[in-house]
């Protein structure tokens, strides 16, 4: 929702507010790239729309941290339901940037409200507890 202070403010209690990596956050990320991704790819998607989908994401990001063209490609088409993609290559940590950051994109691009994006993040939430993950619920 554009709000950077509010975000800042969040930062600091990712992980429970401690160092290190836990994989239950993430996994909210990832069944939300889901949803997103599924609601703007049409079923039968072409995949030079998802290539321009991530040129036009490592663009709006600057590309900072860098987002390898055919590696967040294949983060998406992940997402998409495409089992035979490969993505053990990637990352925990750089498969979270992409699917932040192809989110944070899918919300503008869907033009979705604050109403709709509190209603991604519960799904979200509750796609990662029937997964098997344990993460702290939005408040």
């Amino acid at each position: 929702m554009n709000q950077p202070a509010l975000r800042e403010q969040l930062r600091p209690t990712l992980n429970g507010g401690k160092d290190g990596w836990n994989d239950d956050e993430p996994a909210v990320i990832e069944a939300a790239c889901e949803l997103a991704v599924r609601r703007y790819f049409a079923e039968d998607y072409d995949v030079l729309a998802v290539a321009d989908f991530v040129a036009e994401l490592r663009l709006a990001t600057g590309n900072d941290p860098p987002l390898d063209q055919l590696k967040t490609e294949a983060v998406i088409r992940w997402a998409l339901g495409k089992a035979d993609v490969v993505t053990d290559d990637i990352t925990a940590g750089q498969q979270f940037w992409m699917r932040t950051a192809a989110v944070t994109l899918l919300t503008i691009r869907l033009q979705l409200d604050e109403a709709a994006i509190d209603q991604l993040i519960i799904d979200s939430e509750r796609i990662a507890l029937e997964r098997g993950w344990h993460p702290p619920l939005a408040s």
